[in-house]
């Protein structure tokens, strides 16, 4: 990246620095902020708002992580840039609260699961024994509450406490059968049938993870402690798990767990789920010997890699990176960066899959 470019370097690394401490979002201002920072006029969410970069509401046809999302924005940072300006649109500078609403605006929208598939859905409804007691329609069976008062089908956070609190009665009419397992696929599977019940389909999206610090002493005084013991335990056996997948977990696992652990609240799981986001629960574990190489080859280290150099050096960040508050570094300093990389005839470095996930998890090891 060379001289020219060591000044936004130093104010990219102190935004990153800054905001270690991943951050909760709130899909709601999310999807206002999209508006208000007028992503709008070039992406389009289900088919609503302009067509000249991809729609955001079409999952990809494989698993694609927050981190993987972070790096497309990167690579293509200077092409969003140049159509904006010549479209006389101010670049945003998103802060990394604003990074964070946004990315949960695309959880909401299930961007970040497996894609899922609504006949397949239909079938895990009908297989487990879901149809037995929870209609789909008006004349469907009463023994469960029907589909069409399920608010948490359009809440994956509410969807998994309501999962939970759920299974003990559940147990209790299923007596003498077996539980119904699900996977994670077939959880999204399910969630996509239901999302595509008439009652449901105009549902509003909602993400809203509470703040990590709360979920954490939440999570000791609920005894999940008991046999989770610790953030690296949970990062190192359930990274890269959706939201669906956890609440799959949660509900193969209650009938066990439930016998020793109350109901949980409303206001608690948002708090659970913040803390386990905050430990990057909902994202894959990146490469920390992979991620050594990425820095190297794709010309970091040569401003990063060395203490007393002008750019902040990777040890000085490590600690906490993760996807938000690269997002915030590329809008709130990338431009400038980028202009000084031109100036200096160098060109903007990118990151291939998987490469800014093992560069973060080097950082963050050092």
């Amino acid at each position: 990246m060379g001289r020219h470019g060591i000044p936004i370097i130093v104010m990219l690394g102190s935004a990153l620095a800054a905001a270690a401490a991943t951050i909760p979002g709130n899909a709601t201002r999310g999807q206002q902020l999209f508006t208000s920072q007028r992503c709008v006029r070039c992406h389009s969410v289900n088919g609503q708002g302009g067509s000249v970069g991809p729609e955001l509401a079409r999952r990809p046809d494989s698993f694609y992580t927050p981190t993987m999302l972070a790096a497309a924005i990167w690579n293509h940072a200077p092409a969003m840039w140049t159509a904006m300006e010549a479209a006389g649109i101010e670049r945003p500078r998103l802060t990394p609260e604003q990074s964070a609403d946004l990315f949960a605006y695309f959880y909401a929208f299930r961007y970040f699961e497996l894609p899922g598939d609504a006949g397949r859905g239909k079938r895990v409804f009908d297989s487990r024994g879901c149809v037995g007691c929870h209609a789909t329609s008006a004349d469907g069976p009463t023994v469960g509450p029907p589909i069409q008062q399920w608010q948490a089908v359009s809440d994956p956070i509410e969807l998994a406490r309501q999962m939970w609190n759920h299974a003990p009665r559940m147990r209790e009419a299923m007596a003498g059968k077996t539980w119904p397992e699900l996977s994670a696929q077939e959880m999204t599977d399910l969630v996509v049938y239901l999302r595509n019940v008439p009652s449901q389909r105009n549902a509003e999206r909602s993400f809203a993870p509470a703040s990590g610090g709360a979920g954490e002493d939440l999570f000791k005084a609920k005894g999940c402690t008991n046999c989770h013991t610790g953030a690296n335990t949970l990062h190192g056996k359930l990274s890269g798990m959706t939201m669906a997948g956890f609440a799959a977990a949660m509900w193969n696992h209650a009938p066990q767990m439930r016998a020793s652990a109350a109901e949980i609240g409303p206001q608690e799981m948002t708090r659970l789920v913040g803390y386990l986001w905050s430990i990057q629960f909902f994202d894959e574990a990146g490469d920390a010997a992979r991620g050594s190489r990425v820095a190297n080859q794709v010309g970091c280290a040569a401003c990063h890699g060395v203490e007393g150099n002008p750019a902040p050096a990777f040890r000085s960040l490590a600690g906490g990176l993760d996807p938000i508050s690269f997002v915030s570094a590329t809008w709130q300093h990338g431009p400038a960066m980028w202009d000084q990389m031109k100036a200096a005839g160098k060109a903007w470095p990118r990151f291939e899959r998987r490469e800014l996930n093992d560069l973060l998890a080097y950082i963050n090891s050092l």
